[in-house]
């Protein structure tokens, strides 16, 4: 026994051609929008066609109503026979605006020229011919005379520059409260074509029925179908950008995972010129390694070596951008990070944040070794961290192929030197950075030391404990 339903369901069959009509139609419909491309990104001659091509037809129809009314007899008791030749020689004049916009349109649409004075031609005949169509019929008691002023303003401000369109539109506002005004002061007739009203005995006459009835119908659908072909454009549009901005999210968060993220907001703000230049700036370099990492190595099996070791690069990242670091690069175990660019504030702002991280770190590393020992990795690692603060060139270099942001110079590879002096879980710093840090992070001196490739011997501080923030 079948269900009962609470609604009636009404389905074509599958074979039948309205089915079939009525499937393909969408996709032709489809096809045809997407071969017109975007509204937006017409040229303007492509525009003001559009508007003159939906237009004219019906302009053209009005010229054939208007002839209709003087030669039916059946209008004669309610249009006014004399006003007859005005109104015809003004809608043939429309009908031959229109083709020569029409024409206009067409020598310009595969020019660059400039095109402003044809977009201004058209928004005077809309305007003119919204305006004339309004008063002829009577603005307040037609469909059409409604109809023509949102079709203009909606068709403006959808294709056209909406400066010149909302000037436009307060132009024809303004003539139709003018003429309004005119109207109730005597000084013009309301609806000028006619003599009478159309309709008797409450029923509308069948000749005005079946020609500005059905005028101002068609006129309504072919607005309608207008703005539905715009907004579904817009929205096609959109839903294009929408797919590229997500795709561009996704890049950019895997770019973010190989360039430093500051010089990667940089780039997605329009900062441009950071790719195209070096410059010397005082910088805190920070190096750090892994202690007897090449010895771990050859005792652990790689599976379980790169699933640490890249927790361990993991957890340090994320220390890193909780104090604001330049994370520069990896180098197998080794880390690299600055402070001073891309973005900087101050020398000690960036020598104390510098610190504090290597400290931070430190006690990060206390907490992942006793989880690593609980996981039963037999060799836990212990980092060494160097700190220096000085002049060093900082910008994008390698080849046109593959750039590095990264800094150079004699800093630079102090900073690396003082690393490989550290003890392990230490934090080493040079003499210029414990300058800027003294009176806020307790440190113990610990002498001379010489490195290589520098002649003079450098004096080094070790951290302590941290002092007040």
């Amino acid at each position: 026994m079948p269900e009962p339903r609470d609604h009636l369901e009404f389905a074509l069959p599958v074979s039948s051609p309205l089915a079939s009509t009525t499937e393909a139609f969408p996709s032709l419909v489809r096809r045809l929008l997407e071969r017109t491309g975007n509204p937006l990104g017409w040229h303007p001659a492509n525009r003001c066609l559009l508007i003159a091509v939906v237009a004219s037809p019906f302009t053209l129809w009005s010229c054939a109503i208007v002839r209709a009314m003087r030669r039916d007899s059946r209008f004669a008791p309610y249009v006014d026979q004399a006003f007859y030749q005005i109104a015809l020689t003004t809608q043939v004049a429309a009908l031959a605006a229109w083709l020569i916009v029409i024409a206009i349109a067409l020598v310009l649409r595969k020019r660059t020229a400039d095109c402003r004075l044809l977009i201004r031609a058209t928004l005077l005949v809309c305007v003119a011919e919204t305006w004339w169509v309004s008063y002829m019929l009577g603005l307040y008691t037609n469909l059409v005379s409604g109809l023509l002023v949102v079709g203009t303003a909606a068709m403006g401000w959808a294709l056209m520059d909406r400066r010149s369109v909302t000037q436009a539109i307060v132009a024809l506002l303004t003539a139709l409260a003018a003429t309004t005004w005119a109207e109730q002061a005597g000084l013009l007739p309301y609806a000028p074509v006619l003599s009478a009203a159309p309709f008797a005995g409450g029923k509308l006459a069948a000749s005005w029925l079946v020609t500005v009835g059905c005028f101002a119908f068609v006129l309504m659908l072919a607005i309608l179908a207008l703005v539905y072909f715009i907004i579904d454009q817009w929205h096609h549009h959109e839903g294009k950008l929408l797919v590229a901005s997500e795709n561009l999210a996704r890049a950019n968060e895997l770019i973010s995972r190989y360039v430093a993220s500051q010089l990667a907001e940089q780039i997605k703000e329009g900062n441009y010129d950071l790719l195209e230049r070096h410059a010397r700036r005082k910088l805190t370099l920070f190096f750090s390694d892994i202690e007897g990492f090449a010895a771990v190595a050859d005792r652990v099996e790689p599976e379980d070596l790169s699933s640490v070791l890249n927790e361990y690069l993991s957890e340090m990242t994320a220390v890193g951008k909780q104090y604001g670091a330049t994370i520069d690069k990896f180098v197998g175990d080794a880390i690299m990070i600055f402070f001073g660019a891309p973005v900087s504030t101050s020398d000690r702002d960036h020598a104390l944040r510098a610190v504090r991280m290597a400290m931070a770190m430190q006690e990060r590393m206390v907490e992942l070794r006793s989880k690593w020992v609980a996981d039963g990795f037999e060799h836990p690692f212990h980092i060494r961290i160097g700190i220096n603060t000085g002049q060093a060139s900082i910008g994008n270099f390698g080849s046109r192929e593959r750039m590095d942001y990264t800094a150079i110079g004699r800093q630079v590879n102090l900073a690396a030197r003082l690393q490989a002096h550290c003890e392990r879980d230490r934090i080493l710093l040079s003499h210029s950075t414990w300058v800027l840090v003294k009176d806020a992070i307790a440190c113990e001196p610990r002498g001379e030391i010489q490195v290589k490739g520098l002649q003079q011997p450098v004096t080094v501080y070790e951290v302590g404990q941290a002092g007040p923030p």
